[in-house]
């Protein structure tokens, strides 16, 4: 799905992300985890065990009984935010888009037209503004190495985190009370002190965003391969770097998800970001299969994604919590592919904020008429964001933050090329951004100058701004091989 030159460079960018974002200690073996799964609430630091056991996810609702409202809400917050109906035995109609599959007419729910909640996260100012730099929760949980990305986000205009709590793997990276997520053993306890880091980040007046990485989940299909994407002959189906998916038509994995969201909104996220929020697209797709059919051009898994993030929100507002979602940024130009099951016209309105992932070494030649993208960076993203403008209006520049590479792939990346892709942003109003790079590593060059003289740099002309130097870093995580690195998921 992703644009790229050739399969060979493809699957190194691959290999590169994954180095990047498992970077860090190996995960906590099961049978190591064993006797805290089985134990209550470790302590007045953290907040009590929530529901039951996996075993109870065999119940066809769409909150199972292992989500205990009352134990994640905060005192006076009103539980219960079922979404929609609970489907039927017959809810699974071949005709697929004759009810949808849970059960709602064909129509979409008045929730995608109606206005955000009132406590979707609005209140905080910062939001519509964020300008920040993503962290492993190796990088979060070592105190040094936040302490240096701290400082830089202190002394420059940079004012946000996004913090993995859910990894690539499908462990959640701190100590969860969600007792799914325990008995499942999707843990691996990278960042020791959640609280500790929050309170200090707040500190500091940082806006702290949760990344979740939502459908990709190699552990809980292990203990329960009926929630997975299957093959034909029934096993869970691995992607073609051997990963196993959730099924993203069971609800179930909608509200294990969630409930992991709800609780790092509880202790003090300004916001959930859910990556991998889409249907998977490398490897045999022809032979995934998976609980509902897909519809005439794709259409049920168009909705399942927007409900989806729906219901997160709805779920999320009453924390005062916003919800964002990464996305490929090949969906800004085109819908015409609709197998991962993100449209640009469907999932905006489902959330708070909107993040595509417009990288520009994430295009093959010819895009935006360019020869070589990745060489062009503030071409390449003018370009993507524009088109995402032309079909949403020149409002959602309030409500797109992208993400903007700080690697090098294809091309070097220093101070240039980061501003370059900062400056195309606020051409066209958009005013928030993200900054990635796999290893933390950012450049402080760039960083400085864009705070020190914004306009000099937004104002420089196509041509590109300069820093005049080359671009240092300040390294947050282990170093990864090279410091290159793809995407966030998508």
């Amino acid at each position: 799905m992703w644009p790229s030159r050739a399969t060979g460079a493809l699957l190194a960018a691959l290999l590169i992300l994954v180095a990047g974002v498992a970077a860090g200690p190996l995960p906590v073996l099961q049978a190591a985890l064993k006797p805290v799964l089985t134990q209550g609430a470790s302590g007045a630091d953290g907040p009590e065990d929530v529901g039951t056991s996996l075993a109870s996810l065999t119940a066809s609702h769409p909150r199972p009984a292992w989500i205990d409202a009352d134990s994640l809400s905060a005192p006076g917050v009103p539980t219960g935010y079922a979404f929609g109906s609970a489907p039927s035995a017959s809810a699974a109609s071949p005709a697929g888009l004759a009810t949808g599959y849970r059960g709602w007419p064909a129509a979409p729910p008045a929730a995608l037209s109606a206005a955000p909640p009132s406590g979707s996260g609005r209140t905080n100012p910062t939001a519509a503004e964020v300008r920040g730099i993503y962290l492993t929760a190796y990088t979060a949980g070592q105190p040094a190495a936040f302490r240096n990305l701290l400082e830089l986000v202190d002394s420059t205009a940079l004012n946000a985190m996004v913090i993995n709590i859910k990894d690539e793997q499908g462990r959640a990276t701190y100590d969860t009370r969600v007792r799914a997520f325990r008995d499942a053993g999707a843990v691996s306890v990278q960042i020791q002190d959640i609280r500790g880091l929050l309170k200090t980040a707040k500190a500091y007046g940082v806006y702290t965003i949760g990344r979740l990485v939502t459908f990709e989940d190699s552990t809980l299909p292990r203990y329960r391969p009926d929630l997975a994407v299957k093959r034909p002959d029934g096993t869970p189906w691995r992607d073609r770097a051997g990963n196993y998916w959730l099924d993203p038509f069971r609800p179930e994995t909608w509200d294990y998800n969630i409930a992991l969201a709800e609780e790092a909104a509880q202790l003090g996220f300004d916001e959930i970001q859910f990556d991998y929020v889409r249907f998977p697209t490398d490897g045999d797709v022809a032979n995934a299969v998976f609980s509902q059919p897909s519809g005439p051009n794709n259409q049920n898994r168009i909705r399942a994604i927007t409900e989806f993030l729906t219901y997160a929100r709805e779920r999320l507002a009453p924390y005062g919590t916003a919800v964002s979602a990464d996305v490929f940024g090949i969906i800004l130009s085109t819908s015409a592919d609709t197998a991962l099951g993100q449209v640009l016209e469907d999932i905006y309105p489902a959330v708070d904020y909107l993040s595509p992932m417009v990288y520009p070494s994430h295009y093959g030649p010819g895009h935006f008429g360019l020869a070589s993208p990745d060489s062009e960076p503030y071409l390449t993203v003018h370009g993507a964001l524009s088109d995402a403008l032309r079909r949403l209006g020149p409002a959602a520049a309030a409500k797109l933050r992208p993400w903007l590479q700080d690697f090098s792939l294809y091309s070097h990346y220093g101070p240039e090329q980061v501003l370059d892709q900062i400056r195309a942003t606020h051409e066209l109003g958009i005013k928030g951004f993200l900054l990635w790079n796999p290893s933390n590593v950012y450049t402080v060059a760039a960083l400085r100058a864009y705070t020190v003289n914004q306009e000099a740099y937004l104002n420089a002309g196509s041509g590109g701004a300069g820093s005049g130097g080359a671009g240092g870093g300040v390294q947050g995580g282990p170093p990864t091989a090279g410091n290159g690195g793809g995407d966030g998921g998508g």
